[in-house]
């Protein structure tokens, strides 16, 4: 049986750090995607379903496909209207996390999915929130 064992972080906690500040520095950004997926009038399950992909996830490209899936079988074109932002964020994301990872390709998947999972967890605490206002 194979060792099961995690994977340790090949990150150093400077960018542990880098990731921290700039996901504050993009939480105005996470703000304005829940407020348009409560807008969009998503279901909390569609939701949660968005959160538990992310956080399950070990590519991100998983998310960007989930993201267009659901946008693409989505009849009453919910996720459409929420599709492009969101993936125009996670390209954010991902052109930050290249940036930060100076080269190390490990470092980059490693940095893009903390930056995805923390996105992910401002979108929907976002949502959440807006959603009991409406």
């Amino acid at each position: 049986m194979k060792d099961q064992t995690p994977l340790a972080s090949v990150l150093a906690p400077e960018t542990l750090r880098e990731i921290d500040l700039y996901l504050e520095e993009f939480y105005s950004q996470s703000v304005k995607a829940g407020n348009e997926m409560a807008r969009a009038g998503l279901r909390t399950t569609q939701i949660r379903g968005l959160e538990t992909l992310v956080t399950s996830a070990s590519r991100f490209s998983e998310i960007i496909n989930y993201i267009k899936n659901q946008a693409g079988k989505d009849k009453k074109g919910k996720w459409l209207k929420i599709a492009s932002l969101f993936l125009e964020q996670l390209e954010q994301i991902e052109h930050k996390s290249n940036e930060m990872s100076r080269g190390n390709p490990e470092a980059a998947l490693e940095i893009k999915m903390k930056l995805a999972r923390g996105w992910a967890k401002q979108v929907v605490a976002h949502y959440l929130y807006s959603a009991l206002q409406r």
